[in-house]
């Protein structure tokens, strides 16, 4: 089908809770005005903490503006849909950036122009778009359920998009994560290990390649909320649930948060990464808008205008500095993995040449000096995306417990699915970078690495969350490869 917006593409249904007409007054009288000037910085609040009421009741405002629009001005590229189109249609995924080192920037750039959307359509300037924060709020908050919501999930493309869900969350209101959903995805201790770490690439991700930040809390509460219903949050469209945006909100935050802590070093020294910028958004006076922020100003939120709460400034002297990347000093590759009893395991040829067991051996005895970064290449997708992915060193077996020694982390999809897409638009396969510092250290920190002794690393599945039938095989997800390096700090 084409992707080209048109009368026909919005074959829409609403749920009861909107109401369609035209837009209000006072609004369509100023459709032809310029977009607001930066102001003061704006706070970005917990969408949950009384301190966001007022930006709450803006928002509300401002989803059932931009829901008009679909009927009152189909292809205005401010309307609901059409936002949700930057990021992907039936087709599959549109201007998105996922599975490389652009996805923070990328998106960070994408909910900001929707704050300035919001702004304009609440009549609120000050507005500052509210985050939800699942590490503390285990349920999709219930400012957004309830008949007559513009922020309960209502829209439905069905009428135009084959095998597009129809309306409503995947999650009923008040619904909760697991005990084993905050242990493996969301949960304190899962996140600030993945804060703590410094390594850009492992955490942000690659030029190829999802990092941690993507491909475990960001695909788990995308999957979580889309739940087995399949709802829209689980669709290349995930931005008709305005759920969306306080969930990229809080991604976003804990961005900056890795951004403050010393020594995290975005790739701001590889102009690949420092001065690419993406015009594919629209500003309030609906015209193209983005490509003046690079990845490399978008580094300072204070720039665009905006802190959170739980982190009100920077060190400035971090936005001058130039960043020098972690250096790899050794890598152990393996490929051609074998299934046995349901664990997909890799061994590397045994560890021979002193240089390379040296390095290994300091990057386990020295933490502060040396990270270790595995990286999966080409990772399939498997048909049930409801799958977690469980990732160790060492030997294990199906039922070797997260706790063990050797467990790295757990990841699992965002790939889309339903519509029209026979294939995601960035591919089937991926590479997927996880850090393996802590596990390495448990390991051989010791003892060191034993004389004729090869690393292994081991996968194994399980169903994503409670309720999820049949996942994904090993098999499935079997990469081809995948590479164990060293990396110099600098510390």
């Amino acid at each position: 089908m084409s992707n080209d917006p048109s009368r026909r593409d919005f074959l829409i249904t609403l749920g009861s809770a909107t109401a369609l007409g035209l837009i209000s007054p006072p609004l369509a009288q100023a459709f032809d005005g310029t977009a607001p000037l930066p102001g003061a910085i704006r706070t970005r609040r917990n969408v949950a903490d009384s301190t966001a009421a007022k930006d709450l009741a803006s928002l509300r405002r401002g989803v059932a503006e931009m829901k008009k629009l679909i009927a009152s001005r189909p292809t205005d590229p401010r309307g609901w849909v059409l936002q949700s189109y930057i990021h992907g249609n039936c087709g599959g995924f549109t201007k998105c950036q996922h599975g490389n080192w652009f996805f923070a920037p990328w998106h960070r750039v994408y909910i900001y122009y929707f704050e300035q959307l919001i702004q304009y359509f609440s009549a609120d300037k000050d507005f500052a778009l509210p985050y939800w924060n699942w590490t503390e709020t285990h349920v999709v908050p219930d400012s957004f359920y309830g008949d007559g919501n513009a922020l309960n999930d209502t829209v439905s493309i069905s009428g135009s998009c084959r095998g597009a869900p129809s309306a409503g969350r995947g999650r009923a209101q008040g619904s909760a994560f697991s005990e084993d959903d905050l242990k493996n995805y969301v949960g304190p201790v899962k996140i600030g290990s993945i804060q703590s770490n410094p390594d850009f690439a492992s955490y942000g991700g690659a030029n190829p390649g999802r990092g941690a930040l993507e491909a475990t809390p960001h695909n788990f509460v995308h999957r979580w909320v889309g739940g087995t219903k399949g709802s829209n949050m689980v669709q290349y469209f995930s931005p008709l649930d305005p759920i969306f945006w306080m969930h990229h909100c809080n991604i976003d935050r804990l961005y900056s948060d890795w951004l403050s802590r010393p020594g995290h070093k975005p790739p701001s020294d590889q102009s690949a990464w420092r001065d690419a910028s993406f015009n594919d958004f629209f500003d309030p006076a609906g015209r193209p808008a983005g490509k003046e922020w690079t990845c490399g100003i978008t580094v300072d939120s204070e720039a665009m205008g905006y802190v959170y709460d739980t982190l009100k400034s920077f060190p400035k002297a971090m936005f001058e500095r130039v960043a020098q990347a972690p250096r790899v000093v050794s890598t152990v590759a393996a490929s051609g993995g074998t299934v046995r009893d349901r664990v997909l395991s890799f061994r590397s040829a045994v560890i021979a040449q002193p240089e390379s067991k040296s390095m290994l051996e300091a990057a386990a005895a020295a933490p502060r000096h040396y990270a270790v970064r595995l990286t999966l290449l080409d990772v399939k997708t498997p048909s049930n995306q409801d799958t977690g992915i469980h990732v160790f060193l060492g030997e294990v077996d199906a039922d070797t417990p997260l706790t063990a020694p050797g467990y790295v982390g757990s990841f699992t999809y965002f790939d889309g699915e339903g519509g029209d897409a026979k294939d995601a638009h960035h591919g089937r396969h991926g590479v997927v970078i996880l850090d393996a510092s802590e596990a390495f250290q448990n390991l051989y920190g010791a003892g060191g690495i034993p004389d004729g002794r090869a690393l292994t690393v081991s996968l194994r599945t399980e169903a994503l969350y409670e309720g999820v039938e049949s996942p994904a095989s090993v098999e499935e997800v079997q990469p081809s490869s995948v590479r164990i390096e060293v990396l110099d700090l600098g510390g």
